[in-house]
């Protein structure tokens, strides 16, 4: 059997396409992995009994939820999806419920096995999301505490793309690695991701019992991703960056992805689906929960934009909403801020323990869309098949002329309308 898989004769040309709902969902496969990375949500969840995992029937009955509210693709995340036994079944049961497109979300440590890989593959994974966090084996292995993991994860890549299964990369930014982020995207660039993610660390927010080794502020990190970004701008793939206020990104606002903007980016998860599955198990929370989203849509400080996207928008950005006035903070000067409408803010404790001197607003008109200044919202539509890219010009962004843009945007190759290879 080949397992390559074979691209679309005859790729249409893609064009930037509106920023709408996100329409992936995200299944939880429990919380055990077999890696140990400082800066993890789940420090102490890593070794959890197995009968404390979610079960394979639970896991199905999660994912005939997502289906029925309307998901087209699902990610599995975790913990380490790849170690539970029987993935090749949920991934395959998965496919047989109508996802277009499954994903993985991974540290690599198994798929250096290439037939486990291809096994995978063939039961239906079209797209791999790699936990890379630095270029070097030095730096890589320091943040996940496991020795050989940078040459394993390299492998796994490398066998992800020579079977044509689209990868990309998610870099979580410490006070380890943020020295050396220009490397690392010429890095990437060089390995040929399709996406690039930059997630900010933030201890107050992420790793609940984990040291605070990699603990970097928001200033600090700023600094290095606006310099690398600059370097590498003409050149890169679609890339967001991850869980930092726009104000510390003035002049690279179109790369912030926040909770926000999260439910927009068609790479990832829809907020809603993601927390209605993990959060409810019959008929009575679901309705329950739908109740509470939408009642936190008449919080919303822009509903009518809200409605823009129907009945799933208002729910989306309701319980985005409510998360939003329970974890995070928003400071006097935000009100003057130009994106104050569609920012999360900082998490609450971030105030007391950094210099809230940094956070600065940014004149101008008052942003409503979550989704409309944002990049990788618009390169392509949830449910589209997916391969390994291929890169076009992309020279606007939702009819704007792209903000310090070359005219070349990398972004991947789709398949055409007809879906055929």
């Amino acid at each position: 059997m080949t397992h390559s898989l074979q691209k679309p004769n005859t790729p249409a040309v893609l064009n930037p396409v509106p920023a709408g709902l996100s329409l992936r969902g995200e299944i939880r496969m429990g919380f055990r992995c077999n890696a140990r990375c400082g800066f993890c949500y789940y420090q102490d969840l890593l070794d959890n009994p197995e009968e404390k995992e979610p079960t394979t029937e639970r896991i199905y009955q999660q994912l005939r939820v997502l289906r029925q509210n309307g998901a087209n693709e699902v990610e599995f995340t975790g913990g380490e999806p790849t170690i539970k036994a029987d993935l090749a079944k949920v991934v395959g049961y998965a496919k047989d419920l109508g996802f277009g497109n499954v994903s993985l979300i991974t540290n690599g440590l198994r798929l250096a096995k290439r037939s486990y890989l291809e096994k995978l593959v063939d039961a239906g994974v079209s797209d791999i999301l790699f936990s890379v966090h630095g270029h070097t084996a030095e730096l890589h292995d320091l943040h996940t505490a496991i020795p050989g993991s940078f040459e394993k994860i390299m492998l796994a890549m490398s066998h992800a793309q020579a079977i044509g299964v689209r990868t990309r990369t998610s870099t979580t930014v410490t006070s380890q690695n943020y020295l050396h982020l220009d490397e690392m995207l010429a890095f990437f660039i060089n390995q040929g991701a399709d996406c690039i993610n930059l997630a900010v660390f933030s201890p107050v927010a992420q790793a609940g019992s984990g040291s605070t080794q990699f603990e970097i502020s928001y200033s600090t990190a700023a600094n290095a991703l606006k310099q690398a970004i600059s370097r590498h701008r003409s050149a890169l793939p679609p890339l967001s960056v991850k869980y930092i206020p726009f104000c510390f990104m003035t002049g690279f606002e179109e790369y912030v992805m926040n909770l926000y903007q999260q439910s927009y980016d068609p790479d990832d998860w829809n907020y809603y689906f993601s927390n209605k599955v993990r959060r409810t198990s019959g008929p009575i929370t679901a309705m329950l929960f739908d109740l509470l989203s939408l009642s936190g849509a008449l919080l919303s400080r822009s509903f009518a934009n809200a409605r823009q996207d129907g009945l799933l928008g208002l729910k989306v950005a309701g319980f985005t909403r409510l998360v939003e006035l329970l974890r995070k903070k928003r400071l006097p000067v935000c009100k003057d801020c130009s994106y104050d409408l569609i920012c999360d803010h900082v998490w609450r404790n971030y105030a007391r323990q950094h210099d809230a001197a940094d956070i600065k607003p940014i004149p101008g008109t008052k942003h409503t869309h979550p989704g409309a200044h944002y990049l990788v919202a618009s390169t392509r539509t949830t449910g589209t098949p997916l391969r390994s890219g291929k890169k076009y010009n992309l020279q606007t962004v939702g009819g704007q002329q792209r903000a310090g843009s070359s005219g070349v945007v990398p972004v991947v190759e789709l398949f055409d309308s007809s879906g055929q290879s």
